[in-house]
C-alpha cells in the first residue's frame, strides 16, 4: 500500500480537526472531562466482534493484542511527526490483506449510513475472500504497534542525544554561572564582615580621638590660664615700680 494511502488511513479529517481546534480553545479541565467521556463512549461503541455470527467461532479462540494502559498526554498534533510515523508503517507494510487494508476499506465506508458494526462485518466478509482473517488483523495490528514502538525508541534515542548536546551544555553553563555567583556572594559576605569589623574599629578610634582632643584642649586652657596668671602678675609688679 502506498504511503499516501496509509497516511490517509490515520489522517484526521477536516471535521475532526475543527473539533480539535475547539477543544484546544477550551479550558484544560473541560478537555480532560471530554477525553474521559470520549473514552467511555468509545468503549460503548467499540467494535463488537462477537456480534458477527459468521466469525463468532474464530473470535472465541482469538484475542486482540492488549495495549498497556497509558497516562493521558496533553500535546499538539505535529504534522512532521505524523508523516514520519505513518511513513515508517508504510515502509513496513506486510504483503497481502491485513490490518491496514481492513482499516482503509472501513474508512472508505465512512459516508455510508450504516451502523459501525455492520460496516465492520461487511468489510470482513469482503476481504475474507482475499484471505483476510480476524487473527491476521490482530497479528498485523500488533506488528504495526511494534513498528511504532521501534520509532518511539529511535525518537527517545535522538531526544537523549539532543538533551546531552544542547540542554546538557546549557545546564553546564548555568551551573558554572551559579558557582561564580555563589563565589561572589561568599566574597561579598566576607567583605561585608571585614567592613563591619573595620567600622567597629573606626568608631573606637574616633572615640579615642575625641577623648584625646578633649585632654589637649583642657591642657591648653590650663596652660593659658596659668600663663595669663603669671604674665599679669609680672605686668602688675612692673606697673607698681613705674609709679614710684
Amino acid at each position: 500500500m502506498a504511503f499516501k494511502n496509509i497516511r490517509n488511513i490515520f489522517f484526521v479529517d477536516d471535521e475532526d480537526e475543527k473539533k480539535e481546534e475547539v477543544k484546544k480553545k477550551e479550558p484544560k479541565q473541560e478537555t480532560r472531562q471530554e477525553n474521559k467521556q470520549e473514552r467511555k463512549e468509545t468503549k460503548k461503541s467499540s467494535i463488537s466482534w462477537k456480534s458477527s455470527s459468521r466469525y463468532s467461532d474464530k473470535i472465541k479462540t482469538s484475542q486482540p493484542p492488549q495495549a498497556p494502559p497509558q497516562d493521558e498526554v496533553f500535546g499538539n498534533f505535529n504534522q512532521k511527526i505524523f508523516d514520519s510515523l505513518t511513513k515508517a508503517i508504510a515502509n513496513a507494510n506486510l504483503p497481502g490483506e491485513d490490518y491496514l487494508e481492513f482499516i482503509q476499506a472501513l474508512k472508505a465506508m465512512k459516508d455510508i449510513p450504516l451502523e459501525e458494526s455492520l460496516k465492520i462485518r461487511t468489510v470482513l466478509a469482503t476481504l475474507s475472500t482475499k484471505g483476510l482473517t480476524i487473527q491476521k488483523i490482530y497479528e498485523s495490528a500488533d506488528y504495526y504497534l511494534k513498528i511504532m514502538e521501534n520509532e518511539k525508541k529511535k525518537f527517545y534515542g535522538a531526544f537523549e542525544n539532543m538533551a546531552k548536546s544542547g540542554i546538557g551544555k546549557k545546564k553546564e553553563v548555568m551551573q558554572n554561572l551559579q558557582k561564580i555567583n555563589q563565589d561572589k556572594a561568599d566574597l561579598i559576605a566576607k567583605l561585608t564582615e571585614e567592613i563591619k569589623t573595620n567600622q567597629g574599629q573606626i568608631e573606637t578610634v574616633k572615640k579615642e580621638i575625641t577623648e584625646s582632643e578633649k585632654k589637649i584642649k583642657s591642657t591648653e586652657n590650663d596652660f593659658l590660664f596659668t600663663y595669663d596668671k603669671i604674665a599679669n602678675q609680672i605686668k602688675n609688679n612692673v606697673d607698681k615700680i613705674k609709679k614710684l
